[in-house]
């Protein structure tokens, strides 16, 4: 029974009479599925145990195309231990994958030695960023972001050059592994309705930290149900916004320990906050 039947026969994929099934196994096989699929058509790219070395970034620039690793039984806050995108020793200088279309990527490992210091650069994953349009509606489930002692400083990067909405990243794990990340997620430019729940957060300086937000009244972000092993839940670095932040459970203390302010001043600047669990 091949990969794609098998994935099938087990219930894992819900696809459309018409859409199309391809397995990648290298970067070039990736690269080419992207490239076949058809804009809306919910084509699905399966990437079996093995991992893929990249040489430069893959850019999804397809609408509805659904990236998803094969697990084989693998507890999901693992997945993407063995599915993961790595980047090649000589690629230093970008993100592994960046996304400038709808689409959805379950169970993928994203793993980055971007040396990049200043604003999102150094990220494994990047959604938007600069110039490119139209990461609406991304979904990022189940994916591992590990830093494994390389030199890139954030898990995942949201950079909205242009509109960057409505994405939703859950059940995900972000670990610094050797070294802190300085960001789990990062978020800046043109942001609306982000919602981050239900992600594991460890070895993070800040589990997520936010740059400066256009278009007035910031992300609406929903950060909720999230578990924070270690560092802050939250780093604005000064900056305003506009959001929820609703039952996660961190190890700090409330206040400084676990933001880059006090929750009083944190209201003032736009965020709200509700039922966050702190050490006992």
């Amino acid at each position: 029974m091949g990969i794609i039947e098998g994935a099938l026969r087990a219930g894992e994929l819900r696809v459309s009479p018409t859409a199309q099934l391809f397995i990648a196994e290298s970067q070039a096989d990736l690269e080419a599925a992207i490239a076949a699929a058809v804009a809306g058509n919910g084509d699905v790219i399966l990437l079996p145990r093995g991992g893929i070395t990249v040489t430069s970034t893959i850019v999804v620039n397809k609408s509805g195309v659904r990236i998803i690793a094969v697990d084989d039984g693998l507890n999901p806050l693992a997945r993407g231990e063995f599915n993961a995108l790595l980047a090649d020793e000589a690629f230093t200088d970008g993100p592994v994958m960046q996304v400038t279309a709808p689409c959805s990527l379950e169970g993928i490992g994203f793993v980055s030695r971007d040396t990049e210091a200043t604003f999102f650069g150094g990220a494994a994953l990047l959604i938007g960023g600069a110039a490119p349009a139209g990461a609406f509606g991304v979904w990022v489930k189940g994916c591992r972001f590990p830093k494994w002692g390389l030199d890139n400083r954030i898990g995942l990067a949201l950079a909205g050059g242009a509109a960057v909405a409505d994405v939703l990243i859950e059940e995900c794990t972000f670990e610094g592994v050797g070294a802190n990340f300085d960001a789990g997620i990062y978020a800046q430019g043109a942001i609306q309705n982000l919602t981050i729940r239900r992600n594991h957060f460890r070895q993070c300086t800040a589990a997520v930290q936010f740059g400066a937000f256009a278009g007035g009244g910031g992300p609406h972000i929903f950060l909720h149900e999230n578990i924070v092993e270690d560092g802050k839940l939250l780093d604005t670095q000064g900056n305003a916004g506009d959001g929820l932040i609703v039952g996660n459970w961190l190890e700090t203390a409330t206040d400084t320990a676990s933001y880059d302010r006090s929750v009083s001043d944190l209201k003032i600047a736009g965020y709200n906050f509700s039922g966050n669990h702190y050490s006992e």
